[in-house]
Protein backbone atom coordinates (compact mmCIF):
# COMPACT_ATOMS: atom_id res chain seq x y z
CA UNK A 1 0.00 0.00 0.00
CA UNK A 2 3.06 2.31 -0.34
CA UNK A 3 3.01 5.27 -2.73
CA UNK A 4 5.00 3.38 -5.36
CA UNK A 5 2.45 0.55 -5.70
CA UNK A 6 0.52 0.33 -8.97
CA UNK A 7 -2.95 -0.97 -9.68
CA UNK A 8 -1.38 -4.07 -11.23
CA UNK A 9 0.09 -4.98 -7.85
CA UNK A 10 -3.27 -4.96 -6.08
CA UNK A 11 -5.36 -8.16 -5.89
CA UNK A 12 -8.75 -8.10 -7.59
CA UNK A 13 -10.90 -7.67 -4.47
CA UNK A 14 -14.19 -5.73 -4.32
CA UNK A 15 -13.94 -2.41 -2.46
CA UNK A 16 -16.28 -3.47 0.36
CA UNK A 17 -14.19 -6.59 1.00
CA UNK A 18 -11.04 -4.49 0.95
CA UNK A 19 -12.43 -2.20 3.64
CA UNK A 20 -13.49 -5.19 5.73
CA UNK A 21 -10.07 -6.73 5.41
CA UNK A 22 -8.35 -3.44 6.30
CA UNK A 23 -10.57 -3.00 9.36
CA UNK A 24 -9.96 -6.57 10.45
CA UNK A 25 -6.22 -6.09 10.03
CA UNK A 26 -6.33 -2.93 12.13
CA UNK A 27 -8.40 -4.62 14.81
CA UNK A 28 -6.01 -7.55 14.75
CA UNK A 29 -3.07 -5.17 15.19
CA UNK A 30 -4.82 -3.45 18.08
CA UNK A 31 -5.66 -6.81 19.65
CA UNK A 32 -2.06 -7.95 19.29
CA UNK A 33 -0.85 -4.68 20.82
CA UNK A 34 -3.26 -5.04 23.74
CA UNK A 35 -2.25 -8.67 24.20
CA UNK A 36 1.38 -7.59 24.06
CA UNK A 37 0.73 -4.91 26.68
CA UNK A 38 -1.00 -7.50 28.86
CA UNK A 39 1.92 -9.88 28.46
CA UNK A 40 4.39 -7.10 29.22
CA UNK A 41 2.38 -6.03 32.28
CA UNK A 42 2.17 -9.63 33.45
CA UNK A 43 5.92 -10.03 32.99
CA UNK A 44 6.49 -6.74 34.83
CA UNK A 45 4.19 -7.81 37.68
CA UNK A 46 5.87 -11.19 37.76
CA UNK A 47 9.29 -9.55 37.92
CA UNK A 48 8.18 -7.31 40.77
CA UNK A 49 6.70 -10.27 42.62
CA UNK A 50 9.85 -12.33 42.12
CA UNK A 51 11.98 -9.42 43.32
CA UNK A 52 9.76 -8.95 46.36
CA UNK A 53 9.94 -12.62 47.34
CA UNK A 54 13.65 -12.74 46.55
CA UNK A 55 14.21 -9.90 48.99
CA UNK A 56 11.90 -11.40 51.58
CA UNK A 57 13.42 -14.88 51.36
CA UNK A 58 16.92 -13.48 51.14
CA UNK A 59 16.61 -12.23 54.69
CA UNK A 60 17.81 -15.58 56.03
CA UNK A 61 14.39 -16.44 57.41
CA UNK A 62 13.73 -19.73 55.68
CA UNK A 63 11.13 -20.87 58.20
CA UNK A 64 9.43 -18.37 60.48
CA UNK A 65 9.75 -19.46 64.10
CA UNK A 66 6.80 -19.75 66.41
CA UNK A 67 7.35 -16.91 68.86
CA UNK A 68 4.78 -15.55 71.26
CA UNK A 69 4.79 -11.76 71.29
CA UNK A 70 6.93 -11.28 68.19
CA UNK A 71 7.65 -7.58 67.81
CA UNK A 72 8.17 -5.77 64.54
CA UNK A 73 10.70 -2.98 64.14
CA UNK A 74 9.50 -0.76 61.31
CA UNK A 75 11.84 1.09 58.98
CA UNK A 76 15.30 1.43 60.52
CA UNK A 77 16.05 5.13 60.68
CA UNK A 78 19.29 5.31 58.73
CA UNK A 79 22.05 3.26 57.19
CA UNK A 80 25.66 3.29 58.31
CA UNK A 81 28.49 3.77 55.84
CA UNK A 82 30.57 1.27 57.80
CA UNK A 83 28.17 -1.58 57.00
CA UNK A 84 24.82 -2.80 58.25
CA UNK A 85 21.75 -0.83 59.23
CA UNK A 86 21.29 0.96 62.52
CA UNK A 87 17.91 0.07 63.96
CA UNK A 88 16.15 0.95 67.20
CA UNK A 89 14.56 -2.16 68.71
CA UNK A 90 12.97 -1.10 71.99
CA UNK A 91 13.63 0.55 75.34
CA UNK A 92 15.77 -1.14 77.95
CA UNK A 93 12.99 -0.92 80.54
CA UNK A 94 10.65 -2.95 78.33
CA UNK A 95 12.73 -6.08 79.03
CA UNK A 96 13.04 -7.73 82.43
CA UNK A 97 16.52 -8.51 83.71
CA UNK A 98 17.03 -12.26 83.32
CA UNK A 99 13.80 -12.66 81.37
CA UNK A 100 13.50 -14.87 78.29
CA UNK A 101 14.77 -13.61 74.92
CA UNK A 102 12.33 -11.51 72.93
CA UNK A 103 12.09 -11.76 69.14
CA UNK A 104 12.10 -8.68 66.93
CA UNK A 105 11.55 -8.70 63.18
CA UNK A 106 13.50 -5.93 61.47
CA UNK A 107 11.91 -4.55 58.31
CA UNK A 108 12.65 -1.61 56.03
CA UNK A 109 11.50 0.04 52.82
CA UNK A 110 13.23 -0.65 49.49
CA UNK A 111 12.96 1.63 46.48
CA UNK A 112 14.03 0.75 42.95
CA UNK A 113 13.69 2.79 39.78
CA UNK A 114 9.93 2.25 39.59
CA UNK A 115 8.45 1.05 42.84
CA UNK A 116 8.77 1.43 46.59
CA UNK A 117 8.28 -1.81 48.49
CA UNK A 118 7.05 -1.10 51.99
CA UNK A 119 8.21 -2.94 55.11
CA UNK A 120 10.28 -5.69 53.52
CA UNK A 121 11.66 -8.12 56.12
CA UNK A 122 15.41 -7.88 56.62
CA UNK A 123 15.71 -10.47 59.34
CA UNK A 124 14.83 -11.63 62.82
CA UNK A 125 16.79 -10.98 66.02
CA UNK A 126 16.59 -12.15 69.63
CA UNK A 127 17.21 -9.74 72.49
CA UNK A 128 17.78 -10.75 76.11
CA UNK A 129 18.47 -8.40 78.99
CA UNK A 130 21.19 -10.03 81.08
CA UNK A 131 21.95 -7.12 83.47
CA UNK A 132 20.74 -3.64 84.35
CA UNK A 133 22.72 -2.09 81.50
CA UNK A 134 23.58 -5.08 79.36
CA UNK A 135 21.77 -7.02 76.65
CA UNK A 136 22.61 -9.90 74.33
CA UNK A 137 21.40 -9.65 70.74
CA UNK A 138 21.66 -12.55 68.30
CA UNK A 139 20.71 -12.93 64.67
CA UNK A 140 18.01 -15.58 64.43
CA UNK A 141 19.57 -16.87 61.22
CA UNK A 142 21.21 -20.24 61.90
CA UNK A 143 24.91 -20.10 60.95
CA UNK A 144 24.64 -23.58 59.46
CA UNK A 145 22.28 -23.00 56.53
CA UNK A 146 20.39 -19.78 57.28
CA UNK A 147 17.15 -21.19 58.70
CA UNK A 148 15.45 -19.27 61.51
CA UNK A 149 16.18 -20.58 64.99
CA UNK A 150 13.55 -20.78 67.73
CA UNK A 151 13.89 -20.04 71.41
CA UNK A 152 12.72 -22.99 73.52
CA UNK A 153 12.49 -23.83 77.20
CA UNK A 154 11.72 -27.51 77.51
CA UNK A 155 13.02 -30.92 78.52
CA UNK A 156 16.46 -31.61 79.92
CA UNK A 157 17.99 -28.83 77.87
CA UNK A 158 15.94 -26.10 79.49
CA UNK A 159 16.40 -22.75 77.77
CA UNK A 160 18.09 -22.97 74.39
CA UNK A 161 17.87 -21.95 70.76
CA UNK A 162 16.87 -24.64 68.30
CA UNK A 163 17.05 -24.85 64.51
CA UNK A 164 14.23 -27.03 63.16
CA UNK A 165 15.82 -27.45 59.73
CA UNK A 166 18.72 -29.67 60.81
CA UNK A 167 18.09 -29.98 64.56
CA UNK A 168 21.03 -27.84 65.60
CA UNK A 169 20.88 -26.32 69.08
CA UNK A 170 22.62 -23.45 70.84
CA UNK A 171 22.92 -22.29 74.43
CA UNK A 172 21.32 -19.02 75.44
CA UNK A 173 24.74 -17.37 75.33
CA UNK A 174 24.84 -18.27 71.63
CA UNK A 175 27.47 -21.00 71.87
CA UNK A 176 27.05 -24.44 70.32
CA UNK A 177 25.26 -27.00 72.47
CA UNK A 178 27.40 -30.10 73.27
CA UNK A 179 25.38 -32.38 71.02
CA UNK A 180 25.31 -29.96 68.10
CA UNK A 181 26.86 -31.54 65.02
CA UNK A 182 25.66 -29.23 62.23
CA UNK A 183 26.68 -25.59 62.64
CA UNK A 184 30.36 -24.68 62.46
CA UNK A 185 30.01 -21.71 64.79
CA UNK A 186 27.66 -20.33 67.42
CA UNK A 187 24.88 -17.83 66.84
CA UNK A 188 26.02 -14.53 65.39
CA UNK A 189 25.95 -11.65 67.85
CA UNK A 190 24.90 -8.22 66.66
CA UNK A 191 26.56 -5.02 67.78
CA UNK A 192 24.63 -3.10 70.42
CA UNK A 193 25.19 0.66 70.35
CA UNK A 194 26.57 1.31 73.84
CA UNK A 195 25.92 5.03 73.83
CA UNK A 196 22.22 4.47 73.14
CA UNK A 197 22.08 1.71 75.74
CA UNK A 198 23.27 4.13 78.40
CA UNK A 199 20.37 6.36 77.41
CA UNK A 200 17.94 3.49 78.01
CA UNK A 201 17.37 2.49 74.39
CA UNK A 202 18.41 -0.65 72.53
CA UNK A 203 19.89 0.08 69.13
CA UNK A 204 21.74 -2.46 67.03
CA UNK A 205 23.76 -2.59 63.86
CA UNK A 206 21.83 -5.16 61.86
CA UNK A 207 23.94 -7.28 59.54
CA UNK A 208 23.77 -10.62 57.78
CA UNK A 209 26.58 -13.17 57.95
CA UNK A 210 27.72 -15.94 55.65
CA UNK A 211 26.34 -19.34 56.61
CA UNK A 212 28.16 -22.65 56.49
CA UNK A 213 31.62 -21.46 57.54
CA UNK A 214 33.38 -21.34 60.90
CA UNK A 215 34.28 -17.67 60.58
CA UNK A 216 31.77 -14.92 61.32
CA UNK A 217 31.90 -12.98 58.06
CA UNK A 218 29.50 -10.13 57.32
CA UNK A 219 27.87 -10.09 53.90
CA UNK A 220 25.83 -6.91 54.36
Amino acid sequence: MAGTDTDDDLPDIPMSDTLKQSSADRLGDVGEELDGNKDEAARSDGTRRREFFSIALGSAIVAAPTVVGLRVVLSPLFSSASGGILARLTTLDSLAVGGPPQAFKVVADKTDAWTTYKDLPLGLVYVQRVAERDVLVFSASCPHAGCAVEYRNEGDRGEHYYCPCHESSFKTDGSLAPDNTQAKRGLDTLEVIGEKLQEGEIWIRFQKFKAGISEKKAVS
